[in-house]
């Protein structure tokens, strides 16, 4: 019988699928996986919406895109505040 591959090493494997998908797509801020419920996703976070419509999901893996517009590095003072 075979080893069965966690959920998050599927989400891990989908993530470097993913980050080769937008290897040349600009715009792209972040990349990361993240929890849809009781199942690991992949989440990137994109400056503006896609030219291109991206996959749902990668290799059974929910793809979760998030438009979060420029990001910015806030000054010490700023996240101290918080």
């Amino acid at each position: 019988m075979g080893e069965r591959i966690s959920d998050l090493d599927r989400a891990r494997a989908a993530k470097q699928a993913v980050e080769a998908l937008l290897r040349d797509v600009s715009g792209v801020r972040g990349l990361g996986i993240t929890k849809v419920g009781e199942r690991y996703a992949v989440k990137v976070l994109l400056s503006a919406p896609p030219e291109a419509s991206l996959p749902k999901t990668i290799d059974g893996v929910p793809l979760v895109v998030t438009v979060s517009g420029p990001i910015r590095k806030q000054s010490a003072g700023a996240r101290r505040a918080k």
